[in-house]
C-alpha cells in the first residue's frame, strides 16, 4: 500500500512539474509583454515550483525506500524533511515577491495599466492551478503522505496569488493602477503564510509528534477489544512519513501462563497492523495485574486461572 501512494504521490507532483512548466512560461511572457508587476510576480513563483516539485517526486521516491542496516526504521522521514525544504521555498518567493512589489510602489514610479492579454493570463492560470489542488487534495485524502498535503497548500496559494493578480490587472485596466503592485503584494503575503502552515506539518512529523486524539481513541478502543486485557497502561505514538509507530502496555492476569500472554499480545498486534494499515508497527507489553485490583477477584470464579494462582503459591510456600 506504501508504494502505491507514493507512485500516486509521484504521478501528482509530475503533473505539477508539467503544468508549473506551462504556466510560468505563459505567465512571464504575458506580464513582460501586457506589463503587468503581479502577473511577472506570479511567474517567477511558478519558476520556483518547478523546482519545489521536483524535490518533492524525489522525496518521495527516496522515502519509499525498504528499511537497511543503517535506518532501521526506513527513510519515510525524508518525505517531512522535503516538506520542510518547501515551505523554505514557499517562504523565500513570497518575500521576495513581497519587496519587489513594495519597492515598486514606494518608487514613485510612473503606473502602466497592463493589457488584455496579462488579464487572460492570469485566468488562465487560476483554472489550471484549481484543477491541480483539486487532484492534490484527492491524493492527500488517499494518501495522508505530508509532502502532498505540502503541495496542495502550495497550490492553494497560487490559486490566491494569481486570482490576486487576476484583481489586480482587472481594476488596474478600469482606472487604478497602482492595484496591480498592491495585488503583487497581497499575493507575498498569502504565499508567506501558506508556507508556515507546511513548516508546521512538518515540523511535528520530524520531532515525532503524537497522532491526533481521534486516531488515538480508535487505537485504544481497538486494543481493549480482547477481553483478557483488563486496561491499557501506556499508550505512546509518533508519526512517520504518513504513517506511525505506536508502544502499548497493556494490563492482564498475573496468573496467565507465559505461552496465553504471547498469544493475547500476539492477537493485538496482528489485529492493530491490519485493521490500521497506516500503523507501520505496533509492540505491545503486558503487566501483569496485582492481587488486590477488583477485576483480580475474576480468577476465584475461573478454575483454570485460580488453579495457576493456586500454584504460584504454593511454588512460594516451599
Amino acid at each position: 500500500m506504501r508504494l502505491s501512494h507514493t507512485k500516486r504521490g509521484v504521478r501528482i507532483s509530475l503533473i505539477s512539474i508539467i503544468a508549473s512548466i506551462f504556466l510560468a512560461g505563459v505567465k512571464l511572457l504575458a506580464g513582460f509583454v501586457g506589463k503587468s508587476s503581479a502577473l511577472i510576480s506570479d511567474g517567477a513563483n511558478s519558476l520556483s515550483d518547478i523546482v519545489s516539485y521536483t524535490v518533492v517526486m524525489g522525496g518521495l521516491a527516496a522515502s519509499s525506500r525498504k528499511a537497511d542496516s543503517s535506518h532501521q526504521y526506513g527513510h519515510e522521514k525524508l518525505e517531512s524533511l522535503v516538506s520542510f525544504l518547501l515551505a523554505l521555498v514557499i517562504l523565500a518567493t513570497g518575500v521576495s515577491i513581497g519587496f519587489r512589489g513594495f519597492k515598486a510602489l514606494s518608487s514613485g514610479q510612473t503606473l502602466v495599466v497592463p493589457s488584455p492579454v496579462a488579464f487572460w493570463a492570469a485566468l488562465l492560470s487560476v483554472i489550471v492551478k484549481i484543477f491541480l489542488w483539486r487532484i492534490t487534495v484527492k491524493g492527500v485524502k488517499a494518501t495522508k503522505l505530508n509532502s502532498l498535503r505540502a503541495l496542495a497548500g502550495d497550490h492553494l496559494s497560487d490559486i490566491f496569488s494569481s486570482t490576486g493578480a487576476l484583481v489586480g490587472i482587472a481594476f488596474s485596466r478600469l482606472g487604478w493602477p497602482m492595484f496591480d503592485l498592491i495585488a503583487s503584494i497581497v499575493i507575498a503575503l498569502l504565499i508567506i503564510g501558506s508556507s508556515f502552515e507546511v513548516f508546521r506539518a512538518s515540523y511535528h512529523v520530524l520531532m515525532d509528534a503524537s497522532v491526533d486524539t481521534k486516531t488515538r481513541s480508535e487505537l485504544e478502543k481497538a486494543i481493549l477489544l480482547n477481553p483478557n486485557i483488563k486496561r491499557i497502561d501506556l499508550l505512546r505514538t509518533r508519526r512517520s512519513g504518513n504513517g506511525c509507530w505506536v508502544e502499548s502496555e497493556i494490563c492482564c492476569c498475573g496468573n496467565l501462563h507465559l505461552i496465553e500472554a504471547h498469544a493475547i499480545a500476539e492477537e493485538v498486534h496482528d489485529r492493530i497492523e491490519r485493521d490500521f494499515p497506516y500503523v507501520r508497527h505496533i509492540m505491545v507489553h503486558i503487566n501483569p495485574c496485582f492481587e488486590d485490583e477488583e477485576f483480580c477477584k475474576e480468577c476465584d470464579k475461573d478454575p483454570h486461572l485460580k488453579h495457576s494462582r493456586d500454584d504460584k503459591d504454593q511454588g512460594k510456600t516451599n
